[in-house]
């Protein structure tokens, strides 16, 4: 702690005694690329240049023109919090980009000069006029530079999306073979024993589930085996047919046409019909040639 009082004790003294000293500034002399928008330039002093009694006479020490020798309007503010006394902004307000206050011209030389007698507190003035040059930035080569680096990276993003799905539908392809692999055929392809044709398989179906994994494919499951029966069965179904619970003469659709078997039962009844007619006749023709013979026996015997 008695360190820290040392050292800040140590700076305004040194700037009461001698020259102020500009520490450093951003941008910097000689910088590029400095935007056009919310400019201000940070100035860092080794001595209090913003307290009350010599902060009047501060804020106008300083002046800005462009490559053109035109003269910017510059406004200058004060360090606002603990510890900033050596901290001034200055903000331009460029007449020639509309007054905005921040907003300077693109792709051009700037000069920011502070006075000599920009001055501390106890006395101590800069000594000779420092002069930062900065230049903006291009903005119109700016803006085609972050189209082609958007145009880079929506072409990279579509080139991993296909690279991805390729390398998921590659290895989903290879799963669905390996589900059908036969390690007889794999065994008499590579000449080697059935066993290791299995071992061969599983150790490709374990290195492609990491693979599906990694790409987030997924395995294709394995096809259920159906008999033939079922599936004829299912055909049968599909067909249109209607069930009747036995059958029924044509009649009742309101047709005359007999079919040979309702011909042949008919036929049959009249068959029978005259079977019995003719057995009635032959019992009736038998009675009544009893009752005439009955009386003339009786009168034989007479």
């Amino acid at each position: 702690m008695a360190m820290t009082l040392t050292l800040a004790l140590a700076t305004p003294a040194f700037a009461a005694g001698g020259t102020l000293n500009l520490i450093s500034s951003n941008p910097e002399s000689g910088g590029t690329n400095v935007p056009v928008d919310n400019v201000g330039i940070k100035l860092f002093f080794d001595g209090n240049v913003t307290d009350a009694s010599v902060w009047e006479s501060n804020s106008k020490m300083f002046t800005m023109k462009d490559a053109a020798g035109n003269i910017i309007e510059v406004k200058a503010y004060p360090g606002q919090k603990a510890h900033e006394e050596g901290y001034i902004l200055v903000v331009a307000a460029n007449q020639a980009a509309g007054g905005l206050t921040g907003h300077l011209d693109q792709k051009t030389v700037y000069t920011l000069t502070i006075s000599s007698d920009l001055m501390a507190l106890g006395g101590a003035k800069l000594g000779d006029d420092i002069s930062i040059n900065f230049e903006t930035m291009d903005v119109a080569a700016n803006s085609r530079l972050s189209m082609i680096i958007m145009v880079l990276m929506l072409v990279a993003v579509v080139a991993l999306m296909f690279v991805t799905n390729w390398r998921k539908m590659k290895a989903e392809a290879e799963a669905a073979a390996l589900i059908k692999a036969n390690p007889y055929k794999v065994a008499k392809e590579k000449n080697i024993t059935v066993d290791e044709a299995k071992a061969l398989i599983e150790k490709a179906r374990e290195k492609n589930r990491k693979q599906l994994e990694k790409v987030g494919g997924k395995a294709p499951l394995p096809e259920e085996k159906t008999s033939v029966a079922p599936r004829l069965e299912s055909k049968k179904k599909k067909k249109n047919t209607k069930h009747v619970k036995g059958p029924r003469p044509v009649s009742e659709g309101g047709s005359n046409f007999k079919t040979g078997r309702k011909a042949a039962k008919e036929r049959k009844a009249r068959v029978e019909a005259a079977k019995k007619a003719s057995a009635a006749g032959r019992k009736t023709g038998a009675g009544g040639a009893a009752k005439k013979s009955g009386p003339k026996g009786k009168g034989k015997k007479k």
